[in-house]
């Protein structure tokens, strides 16, 4: 039976790649391994490759943005709004009687041109004052019901 990720979760670990990147020593290849390895415990396996390619769409879009010091807050801004909202703008209830937002997907709805231009929408938004911000000093782990999600956030890259 098909288990594919829903696509806000591809989208939120593509995005916490680059922002480790940026701020930490760790190559993004080594980051985006660790949450490939961490989908594949859930879902259908999402190759490292996939997680790492739209990353670094994120990272060149930053850079031609000319985000510089703001880069990790739009990421962060990016993650907030993915994980509390729907597409559709309607708040995302991440766990619920019959159904959570973590559930897997019968079919692929994601891939890193999707995902990337969900993040260049989103972050044009956030600029321009349509979308709530991430309130100063917001981490995914305060989020109630994040489950395995925030757990991953917080692990090392395997360097090896």
């Amino acid at each position: 039976m098909s288990k594919f990720c829903p696509e806000w979760i591809f989208g939120i670990f593509a995005a916490q790649t680059s922002k480790e990147f940026l701020s930490s020593n760790n190559s993004i290849g080594a980051v985006s391994k660790k949450y490939s390895k961490a989908i594949c415990e859930k879902y259908n396996e999402v190759k490292f490759e996939e997680v790492m390619d739209l990353a670094e769409k994120i990272l060149q879009f930053l850079s031609e943005i000319n985000a510089g010091e703001e880069a990790v807050t739009y990421i962060d801004d990016y993650i907030h709004y993915r994980v509390n909202f729907e597409s559709s703008g309607s708040e995302r209830k991440l766990s619920g009687m019959f159904s959570s937002a973590f559930d897997a997907e019968k079919i692929k709805d994601y891939d890193s041109d999707k995902s990337f231009k969900i993040f260049k929408a989103t972050i044009f938004s956030i600029r321009n004052n349509a979308l709530p911000k991430a309130t100063p000093g917001w981490l995914i782990t305060d989020v109630e019901d994040i489950d395995w999600v925030g757990e991953v956030f917080n692990e090392e890259p395997d360097l090896f």
